[in-house]
């Protein structure tokens, strides 16, 4: 048998044990990642192959995805054909040059949830390979649940009494409004409260206010406090409260505002 005989059937054997037809096996997978793209409003979950000579390779295959949030909350299960045009050279600080294929998932795709942070968990499957599934995280990037604020009956009116039980200020509340931050771990709700003072004298000293109670949809009181108008209100004046801050608050969560007497 000469020389050229023996290495073809080398290669062949080699071929035959790598499970590879064409000369390329995929060997591991590396570099994974999910991130949120703004341009787009869609996401993406990197990851790398490379073959058996640590070389960075491509090829069709098939990605299961599941992600859950943190409040253990399934808002994603998809399963994605990808091909090798799905894999490009890709540049960051962290890690530099990448050759990684871009897993593309809609926004829409993604059900709105509790929380904004999660895990993506994931199997990358193709004709002549198979990974077990790894996991990477979603941070601050998930969709998150519309909250709601519920305020009955406005225009409505309340009253602030003095130290001795005298009404000191009559208020008629004529709009509610209010705006979800959610850009910190702790998602935060201004309430904007705007009306009229129809009755009491004004004061330089002391601040026009009435209460508040915040419920929860199961009725549980979740924050109370007194909503402080300002100084120097005549009869007449409309004024427009935006310090009223509530922390803590759950997105999806439906709140109740009940406005009441302010009472020493």
């Amino acid at each position: 048998m000469n020389k050229k005989t023996l290495s073809f059937l080398f290669i062949t054997a080699i071929c035959i044990l790598c499970g590879c037809s064409s000369g390329v096996t995929v060997e591991r997978m590396n570099d994974w990642s999910f991130q949120y793209n703004e341009d787009t409003n869609d996401y993406s979950l990197f990851f790398g192959l490379e073959d058996v000579f640590k070389n960075e390779t491509s090829a069709a295959c098939t990605v299961e995805i599941r992600i859950e949030n943190d409040n253990e909350e399934t808002v994603y299960i998809g399963i994605k054909e990808i091909t090798t045009n799905d894999f490009g050279t890709y540049t960051s600080d962290a890690e530099g040059k990448q050759f990684l294929a871009n897993v593309r998932i809609d926004e829409e795709e993604i059900t709105p949830g509790s929380t904004d942070s999660g895990t993506v968990h994931f199997t990358v499957t193709g004709e002549y390979f198979s990974f077990s599934e790894a996991d990477c995280t979603a941070y601050a990037c998930l969709p998150l649940k519309e909250t709601t604020l519920i305020v009955n009956d406005l225009p409505i009116e309340v009253v602030q009494k003095g130290i001795f039980g005298g009404i000191e200020g009559k208020y008629t509340i004529t709009d509610v409004s209010y705006y979800v931050d959610t850009s910190f771990s702790d998602a935060t709700m201004l309430i904007v409260i705007s009306g009229e003072k129809t009755s009491g004298n004004s004061s330089t000293y002391s601040y026009d206010k009435f209460s508040y109670k915040l419920y929860d949809s199961e009725e549980y009181l979740v924050d109370s406090g007194q909503v402080l108008i300002g100084t120097g209100l005549d009869a007449g004046d409309k004024f427009k409260s935006e310090d009223t801050y509530i922390y803590g608050i759950t997105p999806g969560e439906t709140y109740t505002l009940v406005l009441t007497d302010f009472e020493w």
